[in-house]
């Protein structure tokens, strides 16, 4: 992993980590939440909503990487700032970065980035947030912590926030490469993040 990644990478988990910890806080506005509160947040933050973001970024980056692509995540500093500014209300709208991706060329010269592996690619990110949010799930079942039923939902959500079929998001990308696995994951990210807020507390 080279230096400006590790940096983009850690930089843009902990900036999430304090958004979403200032929104689950309540934001700024109207109150000042108490310190000790706003720090407990950050924390369940980062282990919640960081990790299933960092995750989701390797999964892309893995496996382009496998296919013979450069790939590399480059931080957003606008998308921080936009995600920041909105948790002062209690809303983040959160595009940190995303993984770059260079396709290499083979021996005859073709680009080996095909239309079935850029899809691959795509879903990869998706179903890394869908496996988290199962293992926060069974861990919430084990032990009904807070910090388990917030990973649960925030990666079923950003399964499924991702898949909209729509411009940059990968679910533009599955769509266009194959429209069952596309509904398949669609249909698995919605019923969990259904099933946990009905259940989960």
């Amino acid at each position: 992993m080279k230096t400006n990644e590790l940096r983009d990478l850690v930089i843009s988990a902990v900036l999430l980590a304090v958004a979403f910890g200032i929104a689950l806080s309540g934001g700024f506005f109207p109150s000042l939440p108490d310190r000790s509160d706003l720090l407990r947040a950050m924390l369940m933050a980062l282990v919640g909503v960081s990790l299933g973001f960092v995750l989701h970024e390797m999964g892309h980056r893995f496996l382009a990487r496998r296919f013979g692509c450069h790939a590399e995540y480059v931080m957003w500093p606008a998308g921080l700032i936009i995600a920041l500014v909105g948790s002062l209300i209690g809303i983040v709208f959160a595009a940190p970065g995303a993984v770059v991706i260079h396709p290499q060329r083979d021996a005859l010269g073709e680009v080996a980035l095909t239309k079935e592996r850029l899809g691959l690619i795509s879903i990869a990110g998706p179903v890394m947030n869908i496996s988290l949010a199962l293992v926060f799930l069974v861990l919430y079942l084990a032990k009904p912590y807070l910090l388990f039923s917030l990973g649960a939902q925030v990666n079923s959500w950003l399964a499924v926030f991702n898949l909209i079929p729509l411009g940059p998001f990968d679910g533009a990308k599955i769509l266009e490469w194959n429209k069952a696995a596309w509904g398949l994951v669609l249909v698995i990210g919605i019923g969990l993040f259904i099933f946990q807020m009905i259940y989960l507390r």
